[in-house]
């Protein structure tokens, strides 16, 4: 398959005005700005900072109060930089803006530091979701025109699905937040420091506090050759070379892996399951997509994509029918093969973000192909698609549901990390990432847009787990300190269901009041809790021996 007539047609997908069809690459990049020894000292500055705030967290995680007191003075020193800079520029009023946010901001946190966290929460996620708004409706609104009015659109939904993480959970949002930005502007100092210090001859055009400029230099210069570009493309995509005979094997393949993985699952067998994910070739695909994603190459991506969906439905479709062969389904779904896979948790995303990286990684570098069977263990792609194909045969439609979302968390995370580690390890050259960036970033925002939307679920489970683990914990401790310390009381259980607390208890003497530990619990956790006690009675029979004459 070719991609000629893609790479001819002109890149307008952009921006809101026309982008001019660009015919040569003239060198790597333009550096934004003049090198300043100034820029490279406050970029280490601010590196410096923000490893004391990370340090500050690693020693003690509590200490987040003290966090927002550095933030906050970081912003006022930033807001009150930029102030004078514009000052001194003479730069018009609007300008000022964003510089006299910031210091407002930083005041606000320096003032009320234990306060603010779920308040700046929900007015960032405001700010996020009116910009995000504005930009679907200037996307919307000037479709007709010529021009790339397809970026600014899905910037936009990019835009409201962040805002909607930020509103359901703003404290916890605005600590990861602060993290990672801590650690990006870590890596940023690093990267300057590097710059300068290992590209000297660079200097007198590119400004190391300059980033984007930083980045564009260091890609242009690990772009692969042709003929390990053309070796990686051989890998991924199914259609080049023997078309029919890989396609067949793909067919195959996947067929006895779903039939291996779903007789595993009826077995309750871990080992079983693991050969399945090794048989499985799924990945390939999955990474054929990302690959012409990020060489905008839309043909070799849709037919990349084409057979991945084939793919799966095929594996479903198999599971279903090798169903009807499984005695007792019902006993079945209840293993832990089963249930372990249709509640997918923030770490299964994780998971597979890290594995899509390792992926993309093995199959980029012909000397770490080792690596792929266990990137297909740590994936696991085959077994959520059996058990979607089980489930569904026994009528479950909620576990069902919950393995297509663990699989479609899997998929969208192997594309995204994939496209980054190819990018990182050269593949592609960059002067086609730069002349079709444009269609490359809105590939690519639409499916972090997907893991954004699959986040919202796996983050209210989470939620949902968590806030049970500190009730649980809080129960236990309630019902201790209802027993006493002299009880002969044994406490064999404890069970949250909603709004109820069951506790089972075995001993001589009857338990205390459940009113009493109803109270107790419904004052610690400022929610009306009904304690259900339940008692087994323990007696002793003791039988003395008479002694005979």
């Amino acid at each position: 398959m070719s991609d000629i007539e893609d790479n001819e047609r002109p890149d307008i997908t952009g921006e809101l005005e026309p982008v001019p069809e660009q015919t040569e690459f003239d060198g790597p990049f333009e550096s934004r700005s003049e090198p300043s020894a100034s820029g490279l000292v406050w970029v280490v500055v601010q590196g410096a900072i923000a490893a004391g705030v990370l340090l500050l967290l690693a020693f003690d995680p509590y200490a987040f109060t003290a966090v927002e007191e550095i933030i906050g003075f970081g912003l006022i020193a930033f807001g009150v930089f930029e102030i004078a800079q514009l000052f001194r520029s003479h730069s018009r009023l609007g300008a000022y803006i964003q510089p006299a946010a910031a210091v407002a901001g930083g005041v606000v946190l320096w003032v009320w530091p234990s306060q603010t966290l779920t308040i700046a929460g929900y007015l960032v996620a405001g700010v996020i979701a009116v910009r995000g708004l504005h930009d679907v409706w200037a996307g919307v609104r000037r479709w007709h025109e010529e021009g790339a009015n397809t970026w600014v659109f899905v910037r936009g939904l990019l835009a409201i699905g962040l805002s909607i993480l930020l509103f359901l959970f703003p404290s916890q949002s605005v600590a990861l937040i602060v993290v990672t930005g801590a650690g990006l502007v870590v890596i940023r100092a690093v990267m300057a420091v590097w710059f300068a210090i290992a590209n000297r001859d660079a200097l007198s055009t590119i400004d190391p506090a300059d980033t984007y400029a930083v980045i564009t230099y260091w890609l242009s210069r690990r772009e692969m050759d042709a003929a390990a570009a053309e070796d990686v493309e051989d890998r991924v995509f199914l259609f080049r070379g023997d078309a029919k005979e890989r396609l067949w094997r793909f067919g195959v393949l996947m067929t006895l892996a779903t039939a291996i993985a779903t007789f595993g699952l009826a077995t309750d067998s871990t080992a079983v399951v693991i050969g399945a994910m090794l048989v499985a070739p799924l990945m390939t695909p999955i990474l054929g997509v990302s690959a012409g994603l990020i060489n905008g190459k839309t043909r070799s991506t849709l037919a990349s994509a084409a057979i991945t969906a084939l793919g799966a439905i095929g594996a479903v479709f198999v599971a279903w029918a090798l169903s009807a062969l499984i005695p007792d389904i019902d006993a079945v779904i209840q293993n832990g093969q089963i249930t372990s896979r249709t509640s997918p948790s923030l770490l299964d995303l994780a998971i597979a973000l890290a594995a899509g990286a390792a992926g993309a990684y093995g199959v980029s570098r012909a000397e770490s192909t080792d690596a792929l069977p266990g990137v297909a263990v740590a994936i696991a792609l085959v077994p959520p698609l059996a058990v979607v194909g089980v489930t569904l045969h026994a009528g479950d439609l909620n576990q069902a549901s919950g393995a297509l979302l663990l699989f479609l968390t899997n998929l969208f995370s192997i594309i995204l990390m994939a496209g980054l580690v190819f990018v990182l390890v050269g593949f592609g050259t960059w002067s086609r990432l730069y002349n079709r960036r444009n269609r490359i970033r809105v590939s690519f925002a639409m499916v972090a847009l997907a893991i954004i939307l699959i986040t919202i679920p796996l983050a209210i489970t989470a939620s949902d787990v968590i806030t049970q683990q500190n009730f649980l914990r809080s129960a236990s401790s309630e019902v201790s300190d209802w027993l006493g310390d002299d009880t002969e009381l044994r406490i064999s259980s404890i069970e949250v269901d909603g709004e109820r607390v069951y506790v089972d208890l075995i001993g001589p003497e009857p338990p205390p009041s459940a009113v009493l530990l109803s109270n107790a619990l419904t004052a610690d956790t400022n929610r009306t809790v009904v304690a259900v006690v339940r008692w087994i009675e323990e007696q002793e029979d003791i039988g003395l021996t008479t002694g005979s004459d």
